[in-house]
């Protein structure tokens, strides 16, 4: 790799015997006293790395069944923490990537409803357990390795904006803690906090973006930073946004399985457009642009190191082709567009447009409803139920349910959709509009779904919850989604009513 222009890589090392991958589970009880490293570290320590000197060790908060109230637990996980950060300094790194998504379910680090005790405990006594457990693992991983730079693949940024399946961002509401409580993150601000409590001036924190994948443009990279840093520095306490504003740095990603035009499915970027390489050379170069000098490429289906020799550690481990392979010409722009960092212009960040003021009429549109109510083995509360009378929905002690109004419409069709809320308990609410086709399945979610949650205010009062859409080409039904999740039994209610669906005219 020192002929590339990468300058480090996300290393994973694996002990000289026992579990496999222990820092993919570093969030566990496991027990690593009996650990060693030396096989992998030694040849890091050995070797002459040469330019490629920013790599990091990778450190994932799964499986994520430790209660942030249990000592014991989160002891593991500290150690697991200051091991980590003492391999990394043996092997010469120059700091730790840490992964906080979960991908053990139902196990969920960073998400209240999924924490053994929520039930008997506040939100705000988790918001204290987490920070004080972000200050703890700080402290053991900066008395490791005192300068190190800790990435991680998201902080605030997966906050900073409402997001249809993680939840409300809280910035700038009053209702902060409720939005907090749903989010799928909602204690990872109160993490950050601790870490912020307890970190030294020499080291440097990275927001890592992620969600970038999907930017379209270089305004959307050049706003997400704006965000991190003007609206993510709300989320921590106010003792600790000197820091913040200091210390914590925005890195942006390229995601080389979206880039390729099928690896990623679904989720491929810009699916219609044929020309790959000129999607990688944007948002390649908006990345570096407009992040502080730090730029991660993913990918989960090619590599960029050479074939593996005999004697190289990864031989036989990774049969991946090459990413020139797969997209080729993408080493060509990849050298062409670091090459030119700082001689190309930059374009200033541009103001978002203001929202469409065309008039809307209520269309005399018939609802037929249904409803949904989730009793798979996740469910909390098998006992909940969901009723609809006179079109106003209760949804009663439910891990996850719904009314569904389903409407007839047409192609292009534009509608402003509107419903009222009020709950009482515990429940995270949202407005979702979905399409089906013909054939009475459901649209692709990630290019069509819209989903929208209740304005600020008081979740006892009744607060109105706007959404607006397009209908798709080929649509003739639409439905939207009076939702509720994370009741936790019979005393949380919430109704939904005033449902309006307004067709928007020219």
């Amino acid at each position: 790799m020192q002929s590339t222009v990468f300058s480090g890589a996300v290393l994973d090392i694996r002990p000289d015997a026992g579990m496999p991958h222990p820092f993919w589970s570093a969030h566990s009880r496991d027990d690593w006293s009996s650990l060693t490293f030396d096989a992998g570290v030694e040849p890091l320590i050995n070797t002459d790395v040469g330019k490629l000197t920013s790599s990091y060790l990778v450190v994932k908060a799964n499986p994520g069944d430790v209660d942030w109230l249990d000592d014991e637990g989160w002891a593991a996980i500290v150690d697991h923490w200051r091991i980590a950060a003492r391999i990394a300094k043996r092997g010469k790194l120059r700091g730790l990537l840490f992964d906080p998504e979960p991908y053990s379910e139902p196990f969920r680090q960073f998400q209240y409803s999924r924490q053994e005790a929520a039930i008997d405990h506040p939100f705000e006594e988790y918001c204290a357990a987490a920070r004080k457990r972000g200050r703890e693992v700080m402290t053991a991983i900066t008395d490791e390795f005192p300068d190190l730079e800790l990435v991680s693949y998201f902080l605030m940024s997966y906050l900073i904006r409402d997001h249809r399946y993680r939840g409300p961002s809280p910035v700038g509401r009053s209702d902060e803690a409720w939005c907090l409580a749903g989010h799928s993150y909602g204690l990872l601000p109160a993490f950050l906090d601790g870490w912020l409590d307890a970190l030294p001036p020499s080291v440097t924190l990275y927001d890592g973006c992620e969600y970038a994948y999907w930017h379209k443009s270089a305004n959307d990279f050049a706003q997400e930073a704006d965000d991190v840093r003007r609206r993510g520095v709300q989320l921590v306490s106010p003792e600790n946004r000197e820091k913040y504003a200091k210390q914590l740095k925005v890195a942006f990603p390229v995601y080389m399985d979206a880039i390729h035009p099928e690896l990623a499915g679904r989720y491929t970027l810009e699916p219609d457009n044929p020309d790959r390489l000129a999607l990688f050379r944007r948002n390649l170069a908006a990345a570096i642009d407009h992040g502080d000098g730090l730029v991660w490429i993913y990918g989960e289906h090619g590599r960029w190191w050479p074939e593996p020799g005999d004697t190289a550690l990864w031989h036989n481990r990774d049969v991946y082709p090459e990413w020139q392979t797969l997209i080729p010409g993408c080493d060509t722009v990849l050298k062409q567009v670091v090459e030119a960092t700082g001689t190309r212009p930059v374009a200033k960040l541009q103001p978002l447009t203001s929202l469409d003021r065309r008039a809307a009429t209520r269309n005399d549109v018939s609802l037929e409803w249904s409803t949904w109510l989730d009793t798979g083995p996740n469910a909390r509360t098998p006992s909940g139920d969901v009723n609809v009378s006179e079109d106003v929905v209760v949804i009663r002690g439910a891990a996850e349910a719904a009314g569904l109004a389903t409407v007839a419409v047409e192609p292009t069709q534009q509608f402003r959709i509107s419903v009222r809320v009020q709950q009482t308990g515990r429940a995270l609410t949202s407005l979702a509009v979905r399409f089906k086709t013909a054939d009475g399945k459901w649209l692709e979610s990630n290019l069509h779904d819209v989903v929208s949650f209740p304005e600020d205010g008081a979740p006892e009062s009744w607060r109105a919850i706007h959404a607006k859409v397009t209908v798709p080409e080929d649509i003739h039904t639409m439905v939207v989604i009076c939702s509720a999740v994370q009741q936790w039994d019979l005393n949380d209610v919430v109704r939904f009513k005033d449902l309006q669906v307004e067709r928007v005219t020219e």
